[in-house]
């Protein structure tokens, strides 16, 4: 099944094209069916009235939904019911979910605000917390920009007996013993500065990472995440937030971004949202607007790849809860449903047409590098 939103699974291998989709948005999980490339239908909904941050799946089909404030959600049925299985969870605003094989267990985790992650073993049916995370040295100095200020779990990749773990705002983590420990890896002296959102590795190239840090831009390491290089981003993206690498080439990379940062796209009312490809691992974007609108106010909030045999195809959705999809690698694209919104977090309030201040949103806190890098934006 194809799977949408903003803190889980992107990409996955098909036997063939299409088929089922779910994607989880501001009001629970929409359900599509396809019957060609552009003609998707609407098949069912369900948690509706919940914020579905996150949706995974584990090898026998079991769907799984991360949600602010409920905690996580199983489904046996495709997505047609849920059932809460938050046995051992004891933060239950689910920002990132993740599933699959550490050290050859099949296992699902689930991260938080406040920064705790939790690990299943057994379907859901009871979690355990890894307490390692709270340990890291500098877990103190973490935040979110927003009220209340508190930073969190914005991403969970599973490689092989590798778990990364990317803290919004203040640290890019590894563990090697299948987090019973973590250490923090030197994207930047300055945690402030360390703003994960999505994390890109693949085993056809080791040694190799790639960041979408939301303060700085596209980074990149080459040696395991001793030593890191910022990457020049597409012409105007200055705010990366969601990406998805192909799984059979690893150098194709689409982001998804946005002119400016948050502050810029509430005081102007658009953030002018727009995706990137990049055939070389990141190191050169091409802006791609085929179908896709140009100066749009909305910003990305899930992007997700479906390989098969000889294709792929991209999936975006965005905080209007427009989703487009494009076969030909993002050179053309149609819009094929319209759901609730699929955000990170508050976006999708901050960028509501005629929307009246709200203080949670609005009242953000940022330091002095980053402060400085978006004076010198023009809105």
């Amino acid at each position: 099944m194809i799977l949408i939103s903003n803190g889980g699974e992107n990409a996955h291998r098909a036997a063939s094209p299409g088929g089922g989709m779910a994607i989880g948005t501001v009001d629970g999980v929409f359900l599509l069916e396809s019957k060609s490339a552009q003609n998707w239908f609407l098949r069912g909904r369900a948690l509706e009235g919940i914020f579905v941050s996150g949706l995974t799946q584990l090898e026998d089909g079991a769907l799984f939904a991360a949600t602010h404030g409920c905690g996580v959600a199983r489904s046996e049925d495709g997505g047609q019911s849920w059932k809460f299985v938050n046995n051992g969870i004891t933060q239950f605003d689910a920002w990132a979910i993740r599933s699959g094989r550490l050290h050859g267990e099949e296992v699902l985790i689930a991260g938080t605000m406040p920064a705790a992650l939790f690990i299943s073993r057994d379907r859901g049916e009871s979690w355990t917390e890894l307490t390692a995370l709270r340990d890291v040295p500098d877990a103190h100095r973490w935040f979110f920009p927003p009220p209340p200020h508190q930073g969190h779990v914005k991403e969970i990749v599973i490689q092989g007996n590798l778990l990364y773990v990317g803290i919004e705002v203040g640290a890019l983590l590894v563990s090697e013993d299948g987090g019973k420990s973590f250490r923090a890896l030197p994207v930047d002296p300055e945690p402030a500065e360390v703003d994960i959102h999505r994390i890109a590795v693949h085993p056809d190239r080791p040694g190799r990472i790639i960041v979408s840090n939301g303060l700085v831009g596209m980074m990149e390491s080459h040696d395991n995440g001793a030593s890191w290089q910022r990457n020049a981003f597409a012409s105007e993206l200055d705010y990366p937030e969601p990406m998805v690498a192909h799984p059979d080439q690893p150098d194709l990379i689409f982001v998804g971004g946005a002119v400016g940062w948050p502050p810029h796209w509430y005081r102007l009312g658009r953030a002018r949202g727009r995706i990137a490809r990049s055939t070389d691992g990141g190191r050169n974007w091409t802006t791609l607007l085929g179908g896709l609108p140009n100066g749009q106010r909305a910003m990305w909030g899930g992007l997700t790849l479906e390989a098969w045999a000889d294709g792929y195809a991209l999936y975006a959705a965005d905080t209007d809860g427009q989703v487009f999809s494009s076969r030909d690698g993002g050179e053309s694209w149609c819009m094929i449903a319209e759901v609730a919104p699929v955000s990170k977090g508050d976006f999708y309030r901050g960028l509501a047409k005629g929307r009246p201040r709200i203080a949670n949103v609005d009242d953000m806190m940022f330091f002095d590098a980053a402060k400085e890098r978006m004076g010198k934006v023009e809105v």
